[in-house]
């Protein structure tokens, strides 16, 4: 998460003359060319979504669940090509920076606001994945534990073990171990259509799994639709792909857009629909806990998602929290930060630092409790697409674009559709509080 209000600057570059299709497709990737634009902006989309898309499924139907996805594929590429032209147009090389240069300074706090909540929202979703991940793990070496206790002391267990990890002020090496995130997610997703036929066949027509639906409109629509926009939220790091992308053109920049989107797309549809076609009524929000803990191929699986994702909560608080003290910053510009108080070693450390740390500690044994407490992925995943990925992926966008782009009928046509599926999304929210304390039945295989 690039959370710098830094301002807004020319985009320079150049690339050689397009050679043929084999080597555009073939060749090294070039650094900030299209390719390696749409590597790092579906890197930061694919995570914990691709494992609760099969959930969507469920809740909707087959049919419903494709077009949901299919929707929200074509929203994520209105914002997306829209940001990149206003990072052109603008010269602004983070989201923050744009967005202050439509809304204002003011803009900055509020987006951190919203980045504080977005990656504590995360980590806890990791944190939940971590709690279906490591029991089933240990069930394998010893299918005699099955207490209620493991779930939880795995993940405070956890959490105590990521603290040499997420107290570092910089964490940049862990950024190496991205690309084994994304090679787990593909090794699932595989696994997932290669048991396909052979779960459908054993689960059909049962009790508990009941019949394929095509379409099954209910409440629960506006929490799947929610979920389909944090899946395809890459948003934050649109602007800063634009700001380095070699010869921005019009062209190019819809290469991009629409490319991530399908790719992301084709991800969803092949694990959600061989997912929900498996156990069909039975779909968990984490589509791993459906299988057994014996599977020797899933249980790898789980082995490379739960370091992956241990990896992964230490990224999004580091920079969840200096959003915290960007706030801080911005509230009380007149305090002392540099006063300073000894460390263990004797030395003199900023008093800042020391607010960081003990807020970086908060935050992690926050999010454990909640993820001990709220157990069901599919609530942590849908709250967050409903508030700050829809405002990111589609408020803010629209937002800008009626600042930034000419007022052309499309755009406006564009504007539209963006406030009124931000508006559908944001209807998760009182319906997920309203299952939280009772007063909604809370859907199907929610825990």
């Amino acid at each position: 998460l690039n959370l710098s209000n830094a301002g807004c600057s020319s985009n320079a570059g150049s690339e050689s003359a397009s050679p043929g299709i084999r080597e555009r497709s073939f060749s090294a990737l070039t650094v900030n060319g299209i390719r390696h634009s749409m590597l790092t902006l579906t890197t930061t989309a694919l995570g914990g979504g691709l494992l609760s898309v099969a959930y969507v499924m469920n809740l909707c139907g087959l049919g419903l669940g494709c077009l949901m996805l299919l929707t929200g594929a074509i929203l994520a590429f209105i914002g997306t090509k829209a940001l990149m032209q206003m990072s052109t147009q603008t010269g602004c090389s983070t989201y923050a920076a744009l967005f202050s240069h439509c809304a204002g300074p003011r803009a900055g706090p509020i987006l951190d606001a919203m980045l504080f909540v977005y990656g504590n929202g995360s980590c806890v979703g990791y944190m939940v994945f971590i709690g279906d991940f490591i029991p089933a793990i240990i069930k394998l070496l010893d299918p005699s534990l099955t207490q209620e206790w493991i779930r939880p002391v795995c993940i405070i267990s956890a959490a105590t073990m990521m603290v040499p990890l997420v107290l570092p002020r910089d964490i940049s090496a862990l950024r190496h171990v991205s690309p084994v995130s994304i090679m787990a997610l593909i090794y699932m997703t595989l696994v997932i259509a290669c048991k396909c036929p052979g779960n459908y066949h054993e689960n059909v027509g049962t009790p508990a799994a009941g019949h394929l639906e095509v379409a099954n409109p209910t409440i629960h629509f506006f929490e799947a639709f929610s979920l389909c926009v944090f899946a395809f939220n890459c948003h934050l790091n649109v602007v800063p792909v634009a700001a380095q992308l070699i010869q921005p053109s019009t062209a190019r920049i819809i290469k991009v857009s629409a490319r991530v989107n399908i790719l992301q797309l084709s991800f969803y549809c092949l694990i959600g629909i061989t997912g929900y076609i498996s156990f069909i009524g039975k779909t968990y929000s984490d589509i791993l806990k459906n299988y057994s803990d014996t599977d020797g191929f899933v249980a790898f699986g789980r082995v490379m998602l739960t370091f992956t994702m241990m990896v992964a909560i230490p990224l999004n608080l580091n920079p969840t929290v200096k959003s915290a003290l960007q706030i801080r910053d911005y509230l009380y510009p007149q305090e002392q930060l540099l006063e300073t108080a000894p460390d263990a070693t004797g030395e003199q450390r900023p008093r800042s630092e020391s607010q960081r740390i003990v807020l970086t500690m908060i935050c992690l044994y926050c999010q454990a409790v909640v993820a001990v407490l709220v157990p069901n992925v599919g609530t942590i995943l849908s709250l967050l697409g409903a508030t700050v990925a829809t405002a990111m992926m589609l408020v803010i966008p629209a937002y800008c674009m009626g600042v930034v782009q000419p007022p052309t009928w499309r755009r406006r046509a564009q504007q539209a559709v963006l406030y009124i599926f931000a508006l559908v999304s944001v209807t998760a929210v009182p319906i997920t509080i309203l299952e939280l304390v009772g007063v909604v039945q809370s859907p199907p295989n929610s825990s």
